[in-house]
């Protein structure tokens, strides 16, 4: 029980797909502008995230490796995963109506996730078990998550902060992100 914990600890904060692996930089930056939309938007990309990860996992192991066909793996992965993320968005737009008026593009940006296509491609790299790997994309889902909404709250709170003129904007959230990053990797040790 406590090595699968491990490997959850270990994806969440070590190997973070989005400042340790550079997966999904783009969506951190585009997502993290309000932090009441990335709670948001960190919910909806972690559970597609997770999901798409486990079944691109077992149709990859069970399916592509038996016949021989890993050379598919990305445009299958691909397709499940947005017709993973579109059949949630579709389920969840009648019940959340306001949110998607407000983040409508946002929404349907996650299908295309570059973190969510590549989690699924370094699980059929791995030499884990199937369950490792379930775990590894669990803490890898709720490390983007969390990730997303501290830096949203990060970036709130450098809009009020005083900082030089040339270092405004985009160069003080590069700054936050390599600072959060090598504090990320101050967990090394723990796992």
């Amino acid at each position: 029980m406590s090595q699968f914990f491990g490997i959850i600890i270990a994806a969440a904060l070590v190997n973070n797909l989005v400042l340790v692996q550079l997966l999904g930089v783009s969506a951190l930056f585009s997502y993290s502008n309000n932090l009441r939309n990335a709670i948001e938007l960190a919910w909806m990309s972690g559970s597609i995230m997770f999901a798409s990860a486990v079944i691109n996992l077992l149709v990859g192991r069970w399916l592509l490796v038996p016949l021989q066909l890993e050379f598919l793996q990305l445009i299958l992965f691909v397709v499940v995963s947005a017709s993973l993320a579109q059949l949630l968005l579709s389920q969840l737009a009648p019940r959340l109506p306001h949110s998607f008026r407000r983040l409508g593009l946002e929404f349907c940006l996650i299908s295309g996730n570059s973190a969510i296509v590549g989690l699924s491609l370094l699980n059929m790299t791995s030499v884990g078990s199937i369950p490792h790997s379930i775990n590894y994309s669990l803490g890898a889902a709720i490390g983007f998550g969390v990730l997303l909404v501290m830096f949203a709250a990060l970036r709130e709170r450098l809009e009020t902060a005083d900082i030089p003129a040339p270092l405004r904007g985009a160069p003080i959230h590069l700054i936050s992100a390599g600072i959060v990053a090598m504090c990320l990797l101050g967990f090394a040790g723990l796992v």
